[in-house]
């Protein structure tokens, strides 16, 4: 049977990592860049290979008759959801695929295919042996189908554009869409849940960036009117989690304001509307700059500890908690507020952003989730969501040290919990990673070669470092605007569900690329090392120390 480690490690743990962690410390502090990129090639490997040992683990427990994954491996988990396995278990080990394991990435292509196969447009849930659906009513295919746009399917267009995963988020964003049924005087929009609007504005807003169609921003917008002029307005602006089912005292759940986990969408939500509104000059930012801001500031009042962390749960009438917990998705929140500035070109927000990073880095070997790995791949995901834009040394220190506390609850199987949630565990491995390769990537991955990324962020030179235990030809890819070339957005800002770009390249412009070891010197243009610079590491000159710097 499985079983998850439960015992978190110690916050005064000796460990070889805090070892490495001093070293590398030391090397950024007195800016020995090819000694940090080196550092960093280990601890991204270890990040890799964790994230390599639960996708294949998870490749064994495919259902035989369909070939989809299961929700969880426990007695009942027999079954394929779209709020769960679809959302947070599938993409990522798709994901997973693309960046470690080429030769499986047609098996998870595969089992997208099989989804729409079975469920058609609108996704579903199917139990195994015998393959059969199981019916939903209209409000929950729709919670399902959203999550699954949101969670399943951005975090895959985000990092790999284009492609069949795209077609389905688009096909099902239409079918949300035409199955809308709830009345407002705006129009009809999917749901009054708030969990539901808050995700859709996220996925219709950056859809409409990549593809301009009207009927994504005509939605978003009804959405996003209902809640800022009318919903809103009327409860103090602290909207319940559900409008249509909150009936006073009698129904709490539904009236509180849930900042845990997913209750909290509509805040970013809001913020990525008003960010397009705003960004393409449409008349309409002038109206939602007002009520959104208000909202942004009173949960910014009432939903806080004194130290600036998110509690779970607001009660609007008396505009206190009734849920103290701390919220491990605490970035999510912050992302709006950062957006909000970024739209504004003002940095309002900056300081409070600034104290909330703060305080989440003061909590070492804290119980996020209690003794669950998904409150650490929150948390931490979190903290790299904002690390781009608020680079403090304490908040890079937290990372290196904390996600050794998710990575110590993987059991020696690969296998991590034993449910849908393993997909967050490969999610905030990869997140770490490409953290720690400033976005480069190696092809064909292979769990000997390491590759590590240091950058000077005075010069903004990328130092990068190489090495194999045995002979390796492959091509070492630098990241791309993908806020651009992706969505076609005007300029970055952080968004759940998005990989953060630290260096990237752009397709036209000339680098020079130099081989710190023998001096010798290339020029080169973005597009190329995008696509990928051509590598053999033979037994004698690995390791390979590079410096990219732009002409």
């Amino acid at each position: 049977m499985l079983r998850p480690r439960s015992q978190l490690l110690p916050p005064d743990r000796l460990s070889a990592r805090r070892h490495l962690l001093a070293a590398l410390d030391k090397a950024q502090q007195g800016s020995d860049f090819p000694q940090a990129a080196f550092l960093n090639s280990i601890l991204a490997q270890e990040a890799f290979q964790r994230a390599y040992r639960t996708l294949k683990a998870w490749e064994k427990l495919r259902d035989p008759g369909t070939g989809l994954v299961p929700r969880g491996t426990g007695f009942g988990r027999a079954f394929w959801n779209a709020s769960d396995t679809a959302s947070d278990l599938f993409p990522f080990l798709l994901l997973g695929s693309q960046y470690l394991d080429g030769g499986s990435e047609q098996l998870w292509l595969g089992v997208l295919a099989k989804e729409r196969e079975i469920c058609g447009p609108m996704p579903c849930t199917i139990s195994f042996r015998p393959t059969r659906v199981i019916p939903e009513d209209g409000p929950t295919a729709i919670f399902g189908a959203a999550e699954y746009a949101k969670d399943g399917l951005l975090p895959v267009v985000e990092r790999s554009g284009r492609g069949p995963w795209f077609v389905r988020l688009e096909e099902i964003a239409e079918h949300i869409i035409g199955a809308s049924q709830v009345e407002t005087r705006f129009g009809k929009i999917p749901s009054s849940n708030i969990e539901v609007n808050g995700v859709m504005l996220q996925f219709l807003t950056r859809l409409y960036w990549a593809t301009k169609k009207t009927a994504y921003l005509e939605m978003a917008e009804r959405i996003g009117e209902a809640y800022l002029f009318e919903i809103l307005p009327n409860h103090d602006y602290l909207p319940p989690r559900d409008w249509q089912r909150d009936k006073g005292d009698g129904d709490l759940k539904n009236r509180y304001l849930r900042l845990r986990d997913h209750g909290n969408e509509i805040i970013p939500g809001l913020a990525e509307l008003y960010f397009l509104e705003k960004m393409q000059g449409r008349p309409q930012a002038g109206s939602y700059r007002a009520p959104l801001k208000r909202f942004l500031d009173t949960v910014l009042e009432v939903g806080r500890t004194p130290d600036g962390l998110w509690y779970a749960m607001i009660d609007p009438k008396t505009r206190r908690a009734v849920d103290s917990r701390i919220v491990d998705t605490w970035g999510y929140v912050l992302n709006a507020y950062q957006t909000f500035d970024l739209a504004e070109g003002t940095s309002i927000y900056a300081d409070e952003i600034r104290r909330t990073m703060r305080a989440v880095a003061t909590r070492k070997s804290f119980k996020w989730e209690g003794s669950s790995h998904d409150g650490y791949a929150d948390a931490i995901e979190s903290m790299l969501y904002l690390l781009p834009w608020f680079d403090l040394q304490e908040c890079r220190r937290w990372v290196d040290d904390e996600i050794e506390v998710m990575f110590h609850m993987q059991l020696p199987t690969g296998i991590v919990s034993g449910g849908y949630l393993d997909g967050n565990f490969i999610r905030t491995a990869l997140l770490y990673a490409t953290y720690k390769t400033q976005g480069a990537t190696v092809y064909p991955w292979r769990e000997d070669v390491y590759v590590g990324a240091a950058m000077d962020r005075n010069t903004k030179d990328l130092y990068i470092h190489l090495s194999a235990a045995a002979p390796w030809r492959g091509a070492l890819k630098l990241d791309l605007p993908r806020h651009r070339t992706v969505w076609g957005l005007p300029v970055e800002y952080p968004r759940l569900n998005g990989t953060p770009e630290w260096f990237v390249v752009e397709a036209q412009k000339l680098y020079v690329v130099q081989n710190l070891k023998t001096g010798e010197r290339s020029l080169t243009r973005g597009q190329t090392l995008a696509k990928g610079l051509e590598i053999e590491l033979g037994e004698t000159d690995a390791p390979l120390s590079l410096k990219v710097s732009e002409r």
